[in-house]
């Protein structure tokens, strides 16, 4: 694929001038054939019988032949263009001037059939530096492009105004244009190589006059790439990894090793480990130059359709030689084109892939699913069928609170009530057995610091004091006595400024509940804006036994830790279907939306209620629009 297959051919170029006695004329053209006034024949006939006289004697005009049978009329039955519609805006009224123009008109091709062209000029008039050089003191010219009708001519735009541009300051230079002398490049030879060397090289260079010279060099033109989202899939047209050199940009050299026609963009980025949005812009470059295109997310709950320009392409040679060899997978037989065009026609809207595969047992004949959706797509006779939610009316909530799980540890000790009465759970405990005769099973370098952990057996990972509970409490210490129990087995506390009653799991005995107590460390903490000073009074177990969490760590903060989950996944619910709501406005579709959530179809389809339909309406209030 070479640069040159993206530029127009040029049908022809033509020079235009105001000629004071017969008005807008066409001087000189490239190539011969092209275009002729076919009003004026007279003045025809006397301009060609002048241009003949410089290359041979003028004979008697009584032996003249007539139009019918002179290479004049021969030469106007094949030209492409007729010069009389087009002369006013070639050669056009003072307002024009200086301004590109193009011309869409018809004309005869080369079999005699009707056919349309562009002519594209930039028409331009000088004025007479002193009396006598112009005649009427003014010299109007335009040199004009022929292309076809069907071309796309913004690479060309440049090299007529540059050529407009040199031969003006050619004219000012050297009368190159009003007064040519043998000393310059003859105009109808700078006509000639333009032809050749633009369509054949993309590029020249032609001499003028001495001071001036054309220089001009083709380059292609690409249209502004097509915005790259997140959920679309790039497909390579061309092998990547062989163009690929040590100067490529470090994301491009990333991004393309994961191009495989599978993965969507944001997918893409996160193997990559590359930003989402120079992702985006790196496929956008690559859509520029036309390496890449996009497609949809294959999934089995697609649905496709063909588009009417299958009636032309069915018949079409590349497509019927190459259809077989890319949808057929290794170790089948290639199908012929009339059972994969059967195939493709029995893609509609409201049937899914996956149903289309069930109905025609596709994968019994070797055909690979997304190959052959692709293939259509690439070709350009098969597209999606989009599905466009919209939320019509909220009948029930679209995002359903989970069921919290239990939590291994603390949690359970939530649930007790506040009596003090606690389950015993001997799989969970304190490990004195390294601790020395003086050091306490919870120590505290700092007021607020604990450097105690729980292990527990069910879970086999180390966890410390509850977090929920824990994050602004400061456990007390635990000396080698027991706590002074009340008559329900609830451990009294004293501060200076409130008395609060905590219940601290012991296995102590009796006997040990018996032995007076002694007075830890004050802990300071605050509780709506107010401090508290509250003295817990704790001692060491027999068995070396200690559970805290209970109710005791909880009551202080007003909420469990449950409740503070499920108080936090009710506000997470919510979050999400307001971001899900912005979504269902009809403007947005699945794609975009499972890609954005991380859903497939299947739990998209259960969320907005879609999977109970009636009259077009799921149970939730929101309706799907296929198109």
């Amino acid at each position: 694929m070479t640069p040159r297959s993206f530029l127009p051919q040029v049908v022809g170029l033509f020079y235009a001038t105001f000629d004071p006695s017969l008005g807008p004329i066409v001087q000189y053209q490239v190539p011969e054939n092209l275009i002729v006034d076919s009003t004026s024949e007279e003045s025809r006939s006397r301009s060609h019988s002048r241009s003949r006289s410089r290359s041979r004697p003028a004979s008697n005009s009584d032996h003249y032949p007539s139009a019918s049978h002179s290479p004049l009329g021969k030469y106007r039955s094949r030209a492409l263009l007729n010069f009389v519609p087009l002369s006013e805006y070639v050669i056009p009224k003072k307002s024009l001037h200086g301004r590109l123009v193009t011309l869409l008109t018809s004309g005869l091709d080369d079999n005699a059939d009707q056919a349309e062209y562009r002519i594209m000029g930039f028409p331009n008039v000088m004025t007479a530096p002193e009396e006598g050089t112009y005649t009427r003191n003014e010299y109007m010219w335009n040199l004009c492009f022929v292309f076809h009708a069907s071309s796309s001519l913004e690479a060309f735009e440049p090299i007529v105004r540059k050529c407009a541009r040199i031969l003006r300051s050619a004219e000012r230079d050297s009368s190159y244009l009003s007064k040519p002398s043998s000393s310059h490049t003859a105009l109808p030879a700078v006509l000639e190589q333009l032809f050749e060397d633009l369509n054949s090289y993309s590029e020249t260079s032609i001499p003028l006059d001495g001071f001036n010279s054309l220089e001009l060099k083709l380059f292609p033109f690409y249209p502004n790439p097509p915005d790259c989202e997140d959920w679309h899939v790039p497909i390579a047209l061309v092998d990547l990894n062989a163009h690929k050199d040590d100067n490529w940009d470090i994301t491009a050299a990333r991004v393309c090793q994961f191009i495989d026609g599978v993965n969507h963009v944001k997918k893409i980025a996160e193997l990559a480990d590359a930003d989402e949005a120079l992702t985006r812009e790196i496929f956008r470059h690559m859509l520029y130059y036309q390496v890449v295109m996009m497609v949809d997310i294959f999934q089995y709950s697609n649905m496709y359709t063909l588009k009417p320009v299958i009636s032309r392409l069915a018949a079409d040679e590349t497509i019927i030689s190459e259809c077989a060899s890319y949808v057929t997978r290794r170790g089948f037989p290639r199908p012929e084109w009339p059972i994969l065009l059967h195939l493709y026609s029995k893609l509609q809207p409201g049937i899914t892939v996956h149903d289309w595969i069930e109905a025609h047992e596709v994968l019994s004949l070797g055909i690979d699913p997304r190959r052959f959706v692709s293939f259509g797509i690439i070709k350009g006779f098969l597209r999606r069928v989009n599905r466009w939610a919209k939320l019509v009316e909220r009948r029930e909530p679209l995002i359903q609170v989970p069921e919290q799980r239990k939590r291994v540890g603390f949690d359970e000790s939530a649930r007790a009530n506040s009596s003090g009465f606690h389950r015993e759970r001997p799989q969970t405990y304190l490990n004195h057995s390294t601790l020395g005769a003086n050091e306490s099973a919870l120590s505290l370098k700092n007021p607020g610091e604990s450097t105690f952990t729980l292990r527990s057996v069910g879970s086999n990972a180390s966890l410390g004091v509850s977090p929920s509970s824990m994050a602004n409490f400061t456990p007390p210490s635990i000396h080698n006595r027991s706590p002074r129990r009340g008559p329900f087995g609830a451990a009294s506390t004293a501060g200076t400024n409130s008395t609060h009653t905590v219940h601290p799991r012991s296995h102590a005995s009796h006997a040990d509940s018996q032995t007076p107590s002694h007075h830890s460390i004050s802990s300071r903490r605050a509780i709506g804006g107010s401090t508290t000073n509250t003295t817990l009074t704790t001692s060491n177990t027999a068995s070396g036994g200690l559970h805290p969490g209970g109710s005791g760590f909880n009551f202080r903060y007003g909420m469990s830790t449950r409740q503070r989950e499920e108080a936090h996944a009710i506000k997470q619910a919510e979050e999400l279907e307001e971001d899900l709501i912005m979504f269902l406005d009809g403007s947005h579709h699945a794609d975009e939306i499972q890609v954005k959530f991380g859903w497939s179809w299947g739990q998209l389809e259960k969320i907005l209620g879609l999977d109970e339909v009636e009259d077009g309406m799921g149970r939730k209030g929101v309706t799907v629009v296929y198109r």
